[in-house]
């Protein structure tokens, strides 16, 4: 019998596929699994409500890890258990020059996350928290970030080269370059990582972290992966979160998720 008790997943490019949807094989696995006992933790870039909308769909009542770690939060009560913020004056200048170069951006602040308008978007069909804003500095001006999340390669490259040496231990700057998707940067409190808010939520659920099975596929996951009793990486990872994984699962078009559960749970 597994010895695994709790499954930490990061959402997208993991357990979430191309369409940016759970397949049947994922869902039906993350389901036994809970079924049979074991724990399952989200551990994602993505913000609290959006997160939500995942666990509740896969009946996961656990503590989510949002925002990169930045926020662990308990879907049952809303109770945070860690909430670390960004850099005001980091987020401002970011979200400035976003604003000005046009680039796609997320914007966390307390319940609500600020997108720019994209074509073919309905305002009043947006999910339960998320907010369109054009100028994302403004909204940085009244209230002090979680993350900011900002997506394409021009931005990770001059975001990094432009602000990372000034800002460098004021803030954690998570360079994510997967092969397949675009490129994006997350900026949040310099403690704040997923590893660090998988220990919070262990600790919450008396789990030991050698029970602990974690999958992912970017560089926001590599600490999380080597902190686990069982570290897996998804087939569409790049090199450097294979070589910190035990494992290499499929890719997250090809359930790789089920086939880990499958093999090292079930």
């Amino acid at each position: 019998m597994s010895g695994i008790k709790l499954i930490a997943l990061d959402l997208d490019g993991t357990l979430l596929n191309s369409s940016l949807k759970v397949s049947e094989r994922n869902s039906e696995a993350v389901k036994h699994a809970l079924d049979t006992g074991v724990k399952v933790v989200l551990a994602t870039s993505r913000w609290y409500l959006l997160a939500k909308r995942n666990a509740d769909h896969l009946g996961i009542d656990t503590p989510l890890i949002c925002n990169n770690g930045a926020l662990v939060k308990r879907p049952q009560d809303g109770d945070e258990l860690l909430h670390l913020r960004l850099d005001q004056e980091l987020a401002r200048d970011v979200t400035a020059l976003a604003d000005e170069r046009g680039w796609e951006t997320f914007t966390t602040i307390e319940d609500a996350t600020y997108m720019r308008m994209r074509p073919g978007i309905i305002p009043e069909r947006l999910p339960a928290g998320l907010r369109l804003s054009e100028r994302q500095a403004q909204e940085v001006a009244r209230g002090q970030p979680t993350a900011v999340l900002v997506f394409s390669e021009e931005a990770v490259n001059e975001i990094s080269q432009r602000f990372l040496p000034a800002f460098d231990g004021r803030a954690k700057f998570s360079l994510n370059r997967p092969p397949r998707y675009p490129h994006y940067v997350i900026l949040t409190h310099p403690d704040a990582d997923k590893a660090s808010a998988l220990e919070i939520v262990c600790r919450e659920l008396d789990v030991p972290l050698t029970d602990v099975m974690a999958m992912g596929d970017s560089e926001s996951d590599l600490e999380m992966l080597r902190l686990a009793g069982l570290g897996i990486a998804v087939d569409n990872s790049p090199d450097e979160v294979k070589r910190a994984a035990l494992h290499i699962a499929p890719t997250n078009d090809a359930d790789g998720v089920a086939w880990a559960i499958e093999r090292f749970v079930l």
